[in-house]
């Protein structure tokens, strides 16, 4: 196996000429440190679709860039293996000619395949990687148009499906920077919880600090300055089981969430705003002036401070250094920070693609009215 990744890294910075042909319609880039999977990236370098494909293996940010800007004019897929972090460098490095013409198949093979996942995709890369080739082969795999992030701070951009900033971000950060693995993540989600209650660990209790900030969604400054998160997100879904939003975004508008509220507020609203249930505004309804005004419209009861909308433009005026595009943590010392929709992508569609609950359907309509 290692023989094998050596061989496919070469490959990468190896700048000879090479002939057209037809695999090379269809290439693979491979992140064999994602997940550690091993097995799985194996099962694809060895299936028989991998030998009607141009494979490149790489974990490494600078080869990416290489692989990505070789594609070729005959490219027609890129499939990738790795998670969600190898999928946001590639989409930072996409030329325009290729995000016009190359559709893209997200493999998954990473920890949280979060959009691969959300694309139909199971939670077996080889499955997936068999499924694409043969129905790109034979003309039957289906795609889906899909609007990304395009976040600019200062000089500079990067794209994505999903931001964030705030607290999270910051916890976020701790566990990128300490031990991987669920027992990890459960241990510091218990600490920071505890950090929220009972102000212990006191390094914990530093990291949930409110993030401060003016912030503006298409021209309209929020009353707030003081946040515990602040998402957007395009797909409507930002982990396994996180759908928070509530309305349903339109072609030319992405979602947008934020919580003006302390971290031991949020944790206690968290369960229910996974799934897009927005607390009671508890103060409001002991006004009964405006009782039957609520009746008629029930969004009127629901706590302010939770902002959960669609739109086109977020402007971030912020102190914090951190925030995170797809799982990876960015810096930025701009101090600024502009969030649109930037390109329209091509993904490959699995044989179970996501459709939001009836449930979900329904508060979207009765929010919207």
């Amino acid at each position: 196996m290692e023989a094998r990744l050596t061989e496919e890294r070469r490959r990468v910075t190896d700048r000879r000429a090479r002939q057209d042909k037809r695999e090379a319609q269809v290439v693979l880039i491979c992140n064999p440190r994602a997940g550690g999977r091993w097995k799985a990236l194996a099962g694809i370098l060895d299936s028989e679709e991998a030998r009607h494909v141009r494979r490149i293996v790489t974990d490494s940010v600078e080869d990416i860039a290489q692989a990505v800007a070789d594609l070729g004019e005959e490219a027609e897929l890129l499939c990738i293996y790795g998670g969600d972090g190898t999928i946001q460098r590639i989409l930072d490095r996409l030329a325009p000619r290729a995000r016009e013409q190359v559709h893209l198949a997200l493999l998954g093979g990473g920890t949280m395949n979060v959009t691969s996942r959300w694309c139909g995709f199971s939670r077996d890369p080889v499955r997936n990687f068999r499924y694409v080739v043969r129905g790109h082969r034979t003309g039957e795999l289906l795609y889906k148009e899909v609007p990304i992030l395009e976040v600019t701070a200062g000089g500079g951009f990067h794209r994505g499906f999903t931001f964030g900033m705030g607290p999270v971000v910051r916890l976020l950060d701790a566990y990128e920077r300490g031990r991987k693995g669920k027992v990890a993540a459960l241990r510091l989600a218990a600490q920071a919880i505890a950090a929220a209650w009972i102000k212990s660990p006191q390094e914990y209790e530093k990291l949930l600090t409110a993030q401060v900030a003016d912030i503006q969604v298409d021209g309209e400054k929020l009353p707030y300055s003081e946040f515990a998160a602040v998402f957007a997100n395009v797909t409507g879904q930002i982990n396994p089981g996180v759908e928070p939003f509530v309305n349903e975004r339109s072609r030319n508008a992405f979602y947008c969430a934020a919580a003006a509220v302390s971290a031991r507020e949020l944790s206690l609203a968290m369960p229910f705003l996974v799934r897009g249930w927005l607390p009671l505004d508890l103060a409001a309804l002991t006004e009964p002036g405006r009782l039957l005004e609520r009746l008629r419209n029930p969004a009127l009861f629901t706590d302010p401070r939770y902002i959960n909308r669609t739109g086109s433009r977020l402007e971030i005026r912020t102190e914090e250094p951190l925030y995170t595009l797809d799982g990876e943590i960015i810096q930025s010392t701009a101090g600024e920070l502009a969030i649109e929709l930037g390109p329209t992508l091509r993904l490959a569609v699995g044989a179970g693609p996501r459709r939001p609950s009836r449930l979900k359907e329904r508060l979207s309509r009765v929010s919207s009215r």
